[in-house]
């Protein structure tokens, strides 16, 4: 197999020399978007945010604080289509960024996308939470499964992939799940979790189902 073809993995399988696909940290990660989909939700009930228009499209940016002075940043693009929706797409984005990574070039790639999320109708919010360690766990909620596929058809968003993301980071876990019952009620569900390692030989990368 050549360093960009895609490994497809069992629910269960490791690979000891990739040890940051174990499926143990889909699981860890899982329980951080938990954790990030409950404070979205207690700042929808607590903000004022879309109240006058609640069907309009606008951008707001909420900053809720953490332990240890971290930062946790909310964009929520419609209130109540994440109130009222009874099932949300999820993806989620944790990556291990490179010791020498200039934090200035996603800084500026950051304000544009946030500025295209307002012509992706699917694109409900997104939330980045930093970790202790320094790295960052992302996640977008979209109204419906397609909205996945018409955000990856951005070109911005495939020029992050493409170019910036191995500029950045040693390796990525992406998710795409599920949130059956909407944000308020029933479990987070993983379906895949995709993988990707950058090495001086080229990409690796790989994919995990859980159904």
């Amino acid at each position: 197999m050549t360093m960009t073809e895609l490994a497809r993995l069992s629910a269960t399988e490791e690979l000891p020399g990739r040890r940051f696909t174990n499926p143990e940290h889909s699981h860890a990660d899982a329980a951080i978007l938990r954790y990030m989909r409950q404070r979205l939700l207690e700042t929808l009930h607590d903000a004022n945010i879309g109240a006058s228009d609640p069907r309009s499209r606008e951008l707001y940016i909420q900053t809720v604080p953490e332990d240890g002075a971290r930062l946790h940043r909310m964009v929520i693009l419609s209130r109540a289509a994440l109130l009222s929706s009874a099932d949300l797409a999820l993806v989620g984005f944790f990556g291990s960024k490179r010791g020498d990574a200039s934090p200035a070039i996603l800084q500026d790639v950051d304000t544009e996308l946030l500025q295209e999320f307002l012509v992706h109708t699917y694109v409900l919010s997104y939330s980045s939470l930093e970790m202790p360690d320094g790295n960052w766990a992302n996640m977008v909620l979209l109204e419906h499964t397609e909205g996945i596929e018409h955000w990856r058809a951005s070109q911005k968003h495939a020029y992050v992939a493409r170019d910036l993301a191995p500029q950045f980071y040693t390796s990525i876990r992406l998710h795409n799940g599920m949130l059956p019952g909407g944000l308020s009620t029933g479990p987070l569900l993983l379906h895949t979790t995709k993988y990707y390692e950058y090495e001086p030989a080229g990409r690796w990368q790989a994919i995990r189902d859980f159904r």
